[in-house]
């Protein structure tokens, strides 16, 4: 079984002040881990698997040339903005399954960090310390 993450070994974009929620960010040796620290409670604690979405390697990579080349996230990650202008991150059907049920919600503010983070290559593999498995 693999390690349950907690709340500090998540990271955010360097574009996010400390003060401002963001999309988090956890990778180990097998996977990479999606999470909206608004739903933390106080402390550093295990991060609940029902809150996050969780995708292979592969996968994540996948996403993330999608966002850097500009195109729809519509691979194992599905990112959809609202009326309102928020923007959700979910599973696509398929990969629901494996990924998780998860429905993150992020505002404008917290997305585009995100993508900036992405853009500039924040959150590569190799930058993540590895998590021995067990």
């Amino acid at each position: 079984m693999l390690p349950t993450p907690t709340v500090s070994q998540f990271r955010k974009a360097a574009a996010s002040s400390p003060q401002q929620a963001c999309v988090m960010i956890y990778r180990d040796a097998t996977r990479a881990i999606l999470w909206d620290d608004k739903l933390a409670d106080i402390g550093d604690h295990e991060v609940s698997p029902e809150q996050c979405l969780t995708f292979e390697h592969d996968q994540f990579e996948q996403i993330q040339h999608t966002i850097r080349t500009g195109e729809p996230v519509r691979n194992a990650l599905t990112i959809t903005q609202t009326s309102s202008g928020a923007f959700i991150f979910s599973a696509a059907a398929e990969f629901a399954g494996s990924a998780g049920s998860a429905r993150l919600h992020f505002d404008r503010h917290e997305y585009h960090a995100f993508i900036t983070g992405v853009r500039d290559r924040e959150f590569e593999r190799e930058l993540f310390t590895p998590v021995p498995l067990d």
